[in-house]
């Protein structure tokens, strides 16, 4: 059996959870038996965090990256994990910041750094 590493509660009555088996899961509280979406990964899961706005996933890596899904599961972007950007240890946490003029998403590491982004989120759902 594997662990939960983070539960996040969404609009609705809708949760997001991750685990160290490499799946995020997107739960409708009325109907607990199975999931609406499941998203497989290559990477245990850390600390995610959902931009209730516009029900976008950040999901933080083991692996240094950081990517993006919709609710449904489908994937919206993978950040930059270059030497010029992005984290260079595992990513432990993500955080959304609606209301913040230039980065509108926050990740932290076991680099020791808290890297602020600036995702053009009318883009990426344009994209979709």
């Amino acid at each position: 059996m594997l662990t939960v590493t983070s539960a996040v509660f969404t609009v609705g009555d809708n949760v997001v959870s991750g685990s160290d088996d490499r799946t995020v899961k997107v739960w409708d509280l009325k109907n607990m038996r199975s999931p609406i979406a499941t998203i497989r990964t290559d990477s245990a899961i850390n600390r995610i965090n959902v931009c209730v706005g516009q029900k976008i996933i950040a999901l933080p890596h083991d692996n240094r990256q950081v990517r993006l899904f919709d609710m449904s599961g489908v994937r919206l972007a993978r950040l930059p994990r270059s030497s010029r950007q992005g984290h260079r240890r595992m990513v432990c946490c993500s955080a959304w910041s609606e209301d913040h003029p230039m980065c509108n998403l926050f990740t932290c590491g076991f680099d020791r750094q808290a890297i602020g982004w600036n995702i053009n989120i009318p883009a990426l759902l344009q994209e979709k």
